[in-house]
Formats: structure tokens, sequence, C-alpha cells
């Protein structure tokens, strides 16, 4: 079983993903570049530096205007098969569990390494089911 982690910032409300401006002071000195607009939504979800100072300063003062951005944990296999959803700002992330099993099946198919198969599968269950029971707990609202 795995305890791999990968660390990702979404939006925990309606209105909108957006950090405050002292967070993007923050983030371009510790990152030493400036907080693209376009990498928002992208490369800052997952950004070590971005998550470490949303848990360092917290919510309140990180988030933009409409904004509560939190820290979502999920296992670090899944970090190809992960992508937020957005309904009126508020955001969910999914992870593709069946996404992970695909590849495995497809590598097995080029490579027939059963072995590999199934230790690769085994992981990828007892990920998805630590990731799971996560979700069960819910996820906590402003």
């Amino acid at each position: 079983m795995t305890t791999d982690v990968i660390k990702i910032i979404y939006n925990n409300c309606y209105g909108g993903y957006g950090f405050s401006k002292q967070f993007a002071e923050e983030y371009e000195k510790q990152a030493g570049a400036p907080l693209n607009e376009d990498e928002r939504l992208h490369h800052l979800r997952a950004d070590p530096v971005a998550v470490k100072i949303l848990e360092e300063k917290g919510t309140k003062w990180s988030s933009g205007l409409c904004s509560h951005l939190i820290v979502a944990t999920i296992p670090a296999i899944f970090e190809k098969y992960w992508k937020i959803d957005a309904r009126d700002g508020s955001e969910t992330i999914r992870v593709g569990i069946s996404d992970a099993y695909v590849d495995i099946l497809h590598t097995f198919m080029e490579n027939g390494d059963k072995a590999a198969l199934d230790k690769q599968y085994a992981a990828i269950n007892a990920a998805g089911e630590i990731y799971n029971k996560s979700r069960l707990l819910g996820r906590p609202r402003p």
C-alpha cells in the first residue's frame, strides 16, 4: 500500500478559483517567478511552492475575491489521473481510477509482464480504497 501523496489546490466555494494579491507577491518572492494568470489553473494547482504558501498562510490570507482555496491530498499513484470539475466556481477533484487501470492493462498488452500487472493492479486498488475513504469523510465548507 502506498503512502506517497500529492497535494492539489482547489476552490471550495461558489465564486471562482483565484489567489489574493499578497499570495501572488509571496509566490513571486519564493518561486522567483511571477504568478502567471495562465498557469493558475494548471501548473499552480500542484505546485509545491503554492501549496506550501497556502498551508502556511492559510485559506483566508491566500484566497482571492470570491475564493476559498484549500489543499486536497490524493495518492501519488493517481498523479496523471486527476482533474478539476467546477460548477459555478465551486470545484471538486475527480480521480480517474479506471484510467489508471486502463494504462496498466495497455502496458501489459505491450510487454506481457503479468507479475508487473498484478503488482500495479494491487497498488491501484489500495490507493483507490484510500482515496474513496477520504472522499466519504466529506470536504469542509467555508
